[in-house]
């Protein structure tokens, strides 16, 4: 079990944090300085207009705030969970399960079902019994169960 509060879905992509250094060298590097050619009609203009003058290295807060960015996106990309899901059923009773089977919920059924059944696993691997009552059911047996005989009723 984890003393963090959160995990990553991704985690191998943690491993592009190593990338870091390449992409501080990268961020680092300038382009080579481009050929100058003398245009004669140019040059009167050359004397009147202001030069642009570029620093040869980004400045060192600025390199900072960028590779901080290129961190943030991998760790977004790595996909943490903050409070995971951990095994919380109790083991004073059995799990109750009341379940709306109404018309209401065919958009999300799928995900109802597998919130269910993770429920269930759980329930059986702490020897659990389990009672699912549905709503839509004429009479309500909320009598427990081993975990099969539920996954029985809930399919």
């Amino acid at each position: 079990m984890s003393s963090l509060p959160f995990l990553f879905t991704n985690p191998a992509i943690l491993a592009a944090l190593v990338a870091l250094p390449v992409i501080w060298w990268l961020l680092r590097m300038t382009p080579p300085r481009p050929a100058a050619e003398v245009f004669p009609p140019l040059r009167i203009l050359a004397s009147v207009m202001k030069r642009e003058e570029t620093p040869a290295q980004s400045p060192w807060w600025l390199t900072l705030l960028r590779m901080l960015m290129a961190a943030a996106v991998i760790l977004a990309i790595a996909d943490p969970v903050f409070n995971p899901r951990q095994n919380t059923l109790s083991s004073a009773g059995p799990l109750a399960l009341v379940i709306d089977n109404s018309w209401a919920t065919v958009s999300d059924w799928d995900r109802r079902v597998e919130a269910a059944n993770a429920l269930i696993d759980d329930a059986e691997a702490k020897d659990l019994p389990v009672s699912i009552v549905f709503t839509t059911d004429r009479q309500h047996d909320a009598t427990p169960a081993s975990a099969t005989t539920a996954r029985d009723r809930l399919a």
